[in-house]
């Protein structure tokens, strides 16, 4: 979706109108620090969203969209959870 959601952007004719450039940021549960590396390469790699640090855990994202922002950690944060456990 995500994919799909960037490329309507990139050919939307009236860019501006449509972006809505957010900055979100949220605490982990997850504790690992290479958990957390998977978790931010992972955010990095949806289309419209960028992690731009992470603290002990405190993670700050970009978003492209208001939309995008609201998927941020979404269910990302429990698949790498479940993975690295």
């Amino acid at each position: 979706m995500a994919n799909i959601q960037v490329l309507l952007l990139a050919f939307h004719p009236n860019l501006d109108d449509v972006l809505d450039p957010q900055i979100v940021e949220f605490d982990t549960t997850i504790k690992d620090e290479f958990g957390q590396f998977i978790l931010a390469n992972s955010i990095t790699l949806t289309p419209g969203t960028i992690t731009i640090s992470n603290n002990n855990g405190r993670f700050r994202v970009h978003a492209i969209t208001k939309e995008a922002a609201g998927g941020v950690p979404g269910d990302m944060q429990d698949k790498v959870a479940r993975v690295i456990s």
